[in-house]
């Protein structure tokens, strides 16, 4: 099919070239510097529609249906950390945020290391075109002991239940590019009409079964605008852990009590 119009961009300097050569670059392996400048032009077009949205728009979040293209699987095992400190009745909560966040890093680690050794038996399922996956724990059970052992540590088990996107140049294709993977948060539902939350102009929530927690739930931004494929950022696999800001109503951290000592220390 021939195209109805044309416009000739002129140039002499080495940098510009060499710069729009690399950006030429299509997914097919074929290079278009013309693909290239197309796809700046309309992202001009779609920046200066979204600033003649009256102000009455500009200030509604809208909500897309629910995101259903995920992989859902469990990640658990035995953890150790340092010693857990005694709570100080002045500073309980203090102390509670920062156990807490001891237990989440351990945790993060891994699932950090069973998602890596699951993505590393199908890499090449995975990473054929600079895809990268992105895994959000939607929910944490951990049961710790306080007892300290010999070398200074503490051993509990958790389970934690992930969600894994797999963002491959399609599934970014699909979405026009506004799809914002990268910048998945956790949001509760009452904040949903404050002015922080409404900057992202659109919101999209990760479809969950039965969720734990019912305060909130994991959106993906919406952009008003297209964004690049992100494959310069990631040369391998995108790992990210997102966490759930502390919520106690999806994240459960309990000392043992003696049966629970008894199952998994004898």
């Amino acid at each position: 099919m021939g195209y109805k119009y044309k416009a000739t961009m002129y140039y002499s300097d080495d940098e510009t070239d060499r710069f729009l050569r690399e950006k030429a670059a299509k997914p097919n392996g074929k290079k278009s510097a013309s693909h290239y400048l197309y796809s700046l032009v309309t992202r001009e077009r779609e920046n200066a529609a979204s600033v003649e949205l009256n102000q009455e728009e500009v200030d509604v979040v809208r909500i897309y249906p629910e995101y259903t293209r995920v992989t859902r699987i469990g990640v658990s095992g035995l953890i150790s950390f340092t010693a857990l400190p005694a709570f100080s009745l002045e500073s309980k909560a203090a102390q509670k945020r920062l156990d807490h966040k001891d237990l989440m890093k351990e945790m993060d680690g891994k699932i950090h290391l069973d998602i890596t050794s699951k993505f590393n038996n199908h890499k090449n399922d995975f990473n054929h075109d600079g895809s990268f996956l992105v895994v959000i724990k939607t929910d944490v059970t951990c049961f710790y002991n306080r007892t300290v052992s010999e070398a200074g540590y503490c051993e509990g088990n958790f389970l934690a239940n992930c969600t894994i996107i797999h963002v491959t140049r399609s599934e970014w294709a699909r979405w026009g590019g506004k799809y914002d993977f990268e910048n998945i948060k956790y949001i509760k539902f009452r904040d949903l009409s404050k002015s922080r939350v409404r900057k992202n102009m659109g919101l999209c929530q990760l479809a969950e079964i039965a969720p734990s927690g019912t305060v909130g739930a994991y959106f993906i931004p919406v952009r008003t605008t297209a964004k690049a494929f992100p494959s310069d950022k990631f040369p391998v696999p995108l790992l990210k852990v997102v966490d759930i800001n502390f919520n106690e109503d999806r994240v459960r951290l309990k000392p043992m009590n003696d049966t629970h000592k008894k199952r998994h220390f004898g």
